[in-house]
């Protein structure tokens, strides 16, 4: 999809992560002085201009629009104190009953920092108010100071994680914990941290992690001024012959899809295909359309439409010549987003995969940052999307047709139950997929 400005992109790769304070910083009433009205009463007209100028469907919002902006201005006029008029902007925007619209304060930097390129190498998720590690990347710090999938990440340098969690989760939004999350797993390469870590029995210990950019197995990539990411491309038999296949965002389109068509043409006696795009923040949205020829041998078909102001844009499938035609398994989690969402939606609304996982990011819009006069930030988004099938994904995202929850004990005891869940399906699979629909 196309990414119209560097904000843009770092937003939908998911690399925001100083956002972590976006439900605003509680404290003392602030009174407006006359240059801070103006600068908020600037702003709140920047918000309107833009919003007004850039949404793909004024009609279709045009009468609470119409009452936000009266309600709000009026508020704005009668703010006292930058809270006040604060609120009044959050409150336009959310006057819009949409995602991707929001305000974000200039203090909301006071998380646990604003991520980097180097990592642990520990992917966290969320259960029952808690950072459980899901994956351990091989050749990690993470993997090399011991830490294990199933446990507990209590505290990040004694600072605790479950206020954070409890904080990022009120807001409703199932990405802003995976981002939180990843903020305090990332860093400068070099950064030493002491990670608390609980383990199955409830015992508590300090892990001294030195955080290292990882090297991937592919090139780095970049786009635009982003970059250069490490891009990492893994493929494996799993138990029972079946093809895995897992890439870390949508970019680098000369070295992902070779090495996708490779894949599966050494692999065509596979009996099936997992496609593990679980983290994977998007990129590039005509990637989607790529990845999908391979899996449809059919022409005529589309992901869905992507409809800004003037024009739209429909991701059109442009199947191969030899197809790959046995049964597909998609593995997401609240961590895919983007491109990701649009490939795996249209996949299920297309019959040619089941998807397995947790429900995704609902992050599927292209969306802008502005900087306010009042020196906060403004984020909207400048389309809106539809599946095949017309599922609006944004703020819903895909759900799967096989929910894994995040479950420290299964995880312990299977090791990655969402991938379990998959080969379950495959040995009880009959082979064919599903016919695909027009």
């Amino acid at each position: 999809m196309p990414f119209r400005t560097l904000r843009s992109v770092l937003l939908i790769l998911g690399s925001l992560l100083l956002f972590s304070g976006c439900l605003g910083i509680p404290g003392r009433s602030t009174p407006l002085t006359q240059d801070s009205r103006e600068r908020y009463q600037e702003s709140f007209e920047i918000a309107c201009d833009r919003i007004e100028n850039t949404y793909w469907d004024m009609q279709a919002i045009e009468q609470r629009w119409e009452e936000g902006r009266l309600r709000w201005g009026q508020a704005m006029q009668d703010a006292s104190t930058v809270e006040e008029a604060r609120s009044a902007l959050h409150g336009l925007l959310a006057s819009l009953q949409l995602s991707h619209f929001a305000l974000i304060p200039r203090e909301a930097s006071e998380g646990l920092g604003e991520g980097g390129s180097a990592e642990t190498g520990a992917v966290l998720r969320v259960a029952d108010g808690r950072a459980v590690v899901v994956r351990i990347e091989s050749d990690s710090p993470a993997q090399h100071s011991g830490v294990l999938p199933g446990e507990i990440v209590v505290a990040v340098d004694k600072k605790q994680l479950e206020p954070l969690i409890e904080r990022w989760s009120a807001t409703g939004d199932r990405y802003l914990p995976v981002q939180g999350m990843a903020s305090a797993m990332q860093g400068s390469a070099g950064d030493t941290r002491t990670y608390t870590i609980e383990d199955a029995d409830g015992d508590l210990r300090d892990v001294e992690i030195t955080l290292k950019t990882p090297n991937g197995t592919g090139k780095p990539v970049s786009f635009g001024h982003i970059g250069p990411i490490p891009l990492r491309l893994e493929k494996k038999i799993v138990e029972g012959g079946f093809l895995y296949l897992r890439f870390n965002m949508f970019l680098g389109p000369m070295q992902v899809m070779p090495w996708f068509q490779k894949a599966l043409e050494e692999h065509v006696d596979a009996p099936g295909l997992i496609l593990d795009l679980r983290g994977n923040p998007g990129g590039l949205g005509l990637m989607a359309c790529g990845i999908a020829g391979w899996l449809i041998d059919e022409d005529g078909f589309e992901l869905g439409v992507m409809q800004f102001r003037d024009t739209e844009m429909k991701f059109v499938v442009n199947p191969r010549l030899d197809p790959w035609k046995k049964p597909v398994a998609v593995l997401v989690d609240e961590g895919s987003a983007s491109t990701t969402e649009i490939l795996a939606q249209g996949l299920k609304d297309l019959g040619v995969a089941r998807i397995f996982g947790r429900t995704t990011a609902g992050a599927a819009l292209p969306s802008m940052i502005v900087s306010l006069p009042c020196g906060d930030l403004m984020q909207y988004a400048i389309a809106g999307y539809h599946s095949r099938s017309g599922k609006r994904l944004e703020g819903v995202g895909v759900m799967p047709d096989e929910v894994i929850p995040v479950d420290p004990g299964k995880i312990r005891e299977e090791g990655d139950p969402i991938l379990k869940a998959a080969l379950r399906w495959f040995d009880g699979s009959t082979g064919v997929r599903e016919e695909t629909s027009r």
